[in-house]
C-alpha cells in the first residue's frame, strides 16, 4: 500500500497561537479508545473528559478546549509533547481518499494555513509518494478509470493562479467518493457549483488572496465539515 500526498503537503505546519480561527474552539473533539486509555496516566486529563458513550473533551463556557491556553497554545503539547494528542487532533485538517492500491492524504481548506498554502501555490498540484511498503495491489478497472478521468480533468483546467488551485483541490477531495456512492455526475456538479460559489464571493471582495483564503475556509467549515449540508448539496446537484 502506498501513501500519496500533494507536493505541498510536507510544507504544512500548524501555526498554533498565530491562527485566527483555531480548531480548538467550537469543535467537540471525540477521543479514540487508544488515547483514552493513555490519558488515564495523566491526572489532569480525565477530569476534563465527559460522555460515556462517545468520550470527548468538555468545552468551557466560551466553547474552548479546556487545554487551550490564552496564548492559543495546547497545554497537552506544552506539558507532555505532541504524542499526547488524540487521533482527531493529530489528523486535523487532513483527509483521506482510499483506493485499492493507495491512500491519498490531503489538507482541508477549513484550516486557514492549509487554505493559504493550497491557494497560493504557483504551479499545478502533483501527487508524490510519501511512503511505500513495496507491495503492489491490483487496481480494479473502475478505479483505474476514475483516476485517469480525474487526471484529465485537472490537466484541462484553463484558469490560472488561485482559481486553478481551487479547482484542483475540489476534484482531488470530492471526486474519489464517487467510487462508493456511484454519484459521479452529482459530484461533478457539486464541484462546479462549489467553485462558482467561492469565486463569486471572491469577485465581490477586494480580490486579495487573503480574502479568498477566508472565503474558502468559511465555505469548507459550513459545507465540508457539516455532513448533513454536504450530503444535501451533493444530492441537489
Amino acid at each position: 500500500m502506498k501513501i500519496l500526498v500533494p507536493d505541498y503537503y510536507p510544507e504544512f505546519h500548524c501555526i498554533a497561537g498565530k491562527c485566527r480561527h483555531t480548531c480548538c474552539v467550537g469543535w467537540e473533539v471525540d477521543i479514540d479508545e487508544e488515547s483514552l486509555a493513555r490519558y488515564r496516566n495523566y491526572p489532569e486529563i480525565p477530569k476534563e473528559i465527559e460522555g460515556a458513550e462517545t468520550p470527548h473533551f468538555r468545552l468551557t463556557e466560551e466553547e474552548r478546549c479546556p487545554f487551550l491556553n490564552q496564548e492559543g497554545l495546547c497545554e497537552l503539547i506544552l506539558r507532555h509533547g505532541e504524542d499526547t494528542l488524540c487521533q482527531i487532533c493529530r489528523d486535523h485538517p487532513r483527509f483521506r481518499n482510499y483506493w485499492s492500491d493507495r491512500t491519498e492524504l490531503g489538507l482541508g481548506l477549513v484550516c486557514e494555513e492549509a487554505s493559504r498554502l493550497i491557494l497560493s501555490r504557483p504551479s499545478p498540484m502533483k501527487l508524490v509518494i510519501l511512503s511505500d511498503d513495496g507491495e503492489d495491489e491490483a487496481l480494479p478497472e473502475d478505479e483505474k478509470w476514475l483516476l485517469s478521468y480525474r487526471e484529465r480533468l485537472m490537466d484541462a483546467i484553463k484558469e490560472t493562479g488561485p482559481e486553478a488551485r481551487l479547482w484542483e483541490y475540489l476534484l482531488f477531495r470530492h471526486l474519489p467518493d464517487a467510487l462508493y456512492d456511484g454519484r459521479l455526475d452529482e459530484r461533478l456538479s457539486f464541484i462546479r457549483r462549489s467553485y462558482e460559489e467561492i469565486t463569486a464571493l471572491w469577485d465581490k471582495s477586494d480580490g486579495k488572496l487573503e480574502s479568498l483564503v477566508e472565503i474558502a475556509r468559511r465555505w469548507s467549515y459550513d459545507v465540508e465539515y457539516d455532513e448533513e449540508e454536504l450530503e444535501k448539496r451533493i444530492a441537489e446537484s
